[in-house]
């Protein structure tokens, strides 16, 4: 689990790694190599299942290849594939050649075993060609999984480079070649090996909106301010009236940041491309109710583009039965707050912790991944993840934007008043001539408070 990961001071401890084997051999099963997996994970029937899925879909996908080499009498894919990458090629080199030449800075920080720690980045952009240096990244940690290898910082480099610079371009090699990144060795973003790296998406997420922030300078109408980070809740145990063991868990997605020409979109899973099934499956499979999952209202970064909103997920044990649920929490971005861009206020923050049995009033918070156990109806957990940040002057949003926020429930008034400079009369609507008034106050939206 997260907790043991966290742990780890090297790769070795962080589980059985398998280099590459064949599952089939001329369509036989390696038994063998199933049965290793098989006795290494909780849930072995549906992983194997997850499994047996994807070589169903690599045998039709190689089924319409051939199909597809007979239509057109090619031998191989090798000469297209030379065209398509070539394609690519050409078209990054020329939006990158659209962006002014410089170097753009930015700077992110986390925060990882109570230590905060920066992130500086400098993107250079000289003609057709973009070089990243992460110099500066931290120290390789000795323990908890966070470090990055290189060949994994430079994916989480190069994917927020290609949404700004050529987002309708189908991804393939060519249109990495003009990039070139750069990290120091030893550091977090470039560890030696056997450096424990089991947690590593979590530092490689902080990239991706470094690489949006220091990217605003250049191109402020593509940019998205920071989006809040994923969190994922895993629960898993044995059910004392079955004997099954059961493992499942809940995708929680943070807000969007704002941009200059759009709100955030909210609770979305970004940067993964990972999904939720229904809560009634989850909660017929794991014995927990889920009693909330909304959005956090005032989450959202006040801005001229509004930051998306995160949510919370509230859940317990359904019933006392003499067994227990263990709860694997991670909350990445616990006490970090990350501006918005142009003027946009930072997004909510994000919380994770145990409530009182009647759900009024917290009794602990948890600021790093913790495991924590659900035993009786009355242990209440909730998590909550980050909004997203805003962009531009939140003065500069339309009052008939705010008004709407505030009759969703995504501001409430007092938000409304302190951050976006609104005024409201004695039955609650908003009061347009003497919002706008207070806006041109020196302080603006603070003017009356």
């Amino acid at each position: 689990g997260t907790k043991d990961r966290m742990r780890a001071r090297e790769i070795y401890e962080e589980g059985l790694q398998i280099p590459p084997l064949k599952l089939y051999r001329a369509g036989v099963p390696n038994e063998d190599l199933f049965a290793m997996i098989a006795e290494n994970v909780r849930t072995s029937t549906q992983v194997l299942g997850d499994i047996q899925a994807l070589v169903a879909a690599n045998a039709l996908g190689a089924q319409r290849l051939v199909a597809f080499l007979e239509e057109y009498g090619l031998d191989d894919v090798e000469a297209l594939a030379t065209v398509i990458q070539g394609r690519a090629e050409r078209a990054m080199r020329e939006a990158i050649a659209a962006v002014p030449d410089g170097d753009y800075h930015s700077v992110a920080e986390n925060i990882a075993f109570g230590q905060r720690q920066r992130f500086p980045i400098r993107i250079t952009v000289a003609g057709d060609r973009v070089s990243v240096d992460h110099a500066g990244a931290p120290a390789q940690l000795p323990r908890g999984g966070l470090n990055c290898t290189m060949r994994f910082t430079e994916a989480e480099t190069f994917y927020p480079l290609k949404c700004l610079l050529t987002p309708g371009i189908r991804a393939s090699a060519g249109c990495y070649r003009a990039f070139t990144v750069t990290a120091p060795e030893g550091s977090i973003l470039n560890c030696i090996r056997p450096a424990s790296v089991g947690l590593r998406h979590l530092t490689g997420w902080y990239i991706i909106g470094n690489v949006f922030q220091a990217m605003a300078q250049a191109l402020p109408d593509r940019v998205r301010a920071f989006t809040g980070l994923p969190t994922i809740v895993a629960f898993y145990g044995t059910n004392p009236e079955t004997g099954r063991v059961y493992g499942d868990h809940i995708f929680l997605g943070g807000g969007q940041g704002g941009g200059m020409d759009a709100d955030g979109k909210s609770a979305m899973l970004f940067p993964t491309s990972a999904a939720n099934g229904s809560i009634e499956v989850f909660e017929s499979r794991v014995p927990v109710i889920v009693e909330a999952k909304a959005y956090v209202p005032d989450s959202g970064g006040a801005g001229q583009g509004r930051g998306g909103l995160g949510q919370a997920i509230r859940f317990r044990r359904w019933k006392r039965d003499g067994g227990q649920t263990l709860v694997n929490i991670n909350p990445e971005g616990v006490g970090v707050v990350t501006s918005g861009l142009f003027g946009g206020l930072a997004g909510g923050m994000v919380r994770a912790a145990r409530l009182a049995p009647d759900g009024t009033g917290v009794t602990e918070e948890y600021h790093e991944g913790t495991l924590q156990t659900l035993t009786a109806p009355e242990d209440i957990l909730e998590v909550r993840v980050g909004g997203g940040a805003g962009f531009g002057d939140p003065l500069q949003r339309p009052l008939a934007l705010v008004a709407r926020d505030v009759v969703d429930g995504y501001v409430s008034r007092s938000a409304a008043e302190r951050d976006y400079g609104c005024v409201f009369d004695a039955a609650g609507g908003l009061d347009v001539v003497a919002s706008e008034r207070r806006r041109t106050l020196p302080g603006g939206a603070v003017a009356a408070d």
